[in-house]
């Protein structure tokens, strides 16, 4: 089984999904180069953001990175499963998911990709953000002692409790510009008031086993993060 994933992030989903993707297979094998994939092999590429990943550079030219992805799985013809993984952000699940199933599409059409291509393509619409997903751990309360060092209870619980709600389901209010970047405060403050710690340039708490473990809880248990449990039940098929 060899998976290739173009994800969105250049911090931190490169990092995560690693990390995930460890522990679920801990078989696999992480190359940096096409030609280097044999079996039980992983490459994760790096898109830098939305929508750069699926266009070309328009200072040098060339090609997105979506386009190279696709080249290499044609030239090679040694990857199982593509996975593409971008936020939704603000925009709706199935608008962004179409968005890039109709992009993804062109591209193969363009390139002579075909349904007799061995390859399985694998959509996937963070929603709206990675961060959202991490909000999904429900049982650091009941592990970890509260510090009473964050605004935590006093702010961001009083406006979406995300330890009983569906964190895909939470807003944004009006004085931050974008939904994820609120998404990404209350985590950290969320992980602070119990003394742990996320920033995109050091996940390492999420991306621990047993925090990956209590999402899977959290998505089997409650109808809560689709997006993420859309992921996982394909993770579970391979």
């Amino acid at each position: 089984m060899n998976l290739l994933f173009l994800v969105e992030g250049g911090k931190t989903e490169p990092k995560v999904y690693k990390a995930w993707l460890s522990h679920l297979f801990p078989q696999i094998n992480f190359v940096d180069r096409p030609e280097n994939m044999t079996t039980n092999s992983c490459r994760i590429i790096a898109g830098n953001g939305y929508p750069n990943m699926v266009s070309a550079p328009k200072i040098y030219g060339g090609r997105s990175r979506l386009e190279e992805c696709l080249l290499d799985i044609k030239k090679y013809n040694n990857i199982d499963h593509f996975f593409f993984c971008v936020d939704s952000e603000d925009d709706p699940y199935q608008t962004r998911f179409d968005e890039i199933h109709n992009k993804l599409e062109d591209f193969k059409t363009k390139l002579g990709i075909d349904q007799t291509q061995a390859t399985e393509f694998h959509i996937i619409v963070q929603n709206c953000c990675l961060e959202t997903w991490a909000l999904g751990n429900a049982d650091i309360p009941a592990q970890y002692s509260a510090k009473g060092n964050s605004d935590f209870f006093s702010v961001f619980q009083l406006y979406f409790d995300v330890l009983t709600n569906d964190p895909e389901l939470m807003s944004c209010p009006p004085e931050y510009i974008t939904k994820s970047r609120f998404h990404e405060k209350y985590l950290k403050q969320y992980l602070r008031e119990f003394g742990l710690f996320y920033k995109k340039e050091r996940p390492k708490t999420i991306e621990d086993r047993a925090y990956l473990d209590a999402l899977i809880k959290r998505c089997r248990s409650t109808n809560h993060l689709s997006s993420l449990k859309y992921l996982l039940d394909i993770w579970d098929r391979l």
